[in-house]
């Protein structure tokens, strides 16, 4: 796994269970979602700020197809991946 930069304090992170990319749940509200390599290269796949308050907790269902994260906001935010 690289290191990769996310500009924020990582609070949760969660692997997709078969595609190499990691989302990250940042201390800002932050949902970001990494693409990577063997060879270290990384890039970018999404960034979003479903709220203004921290992204505590972040997962994907059994196939990869659905992303679910929580907040300190009380919020369950959810995002279909196809």
């Amino acid at each position: 796994m690289p290191d990769i930069p996310v500009g924020s304090q990582i609070f949760d992170f969660a692997f997709h269970p078969s595609h190499t990319t990691v989302y990250t749940g940042l201390l800002n509200g932050s949902i970001k979602a990494f693409s990577y390599d063997e060879q270290g290269q990384h890039q970018q796949s999404f960034s979003l700020r479903p709220s203004k308050r921290s992204c505590r907790c972040v997962a994907t269902n059994e196939d990869g197809s659905h992303l679910y994260a929580g907040g300190k906001a009380k919020s369950i935010f959810y995002r279909n991946r196809n």
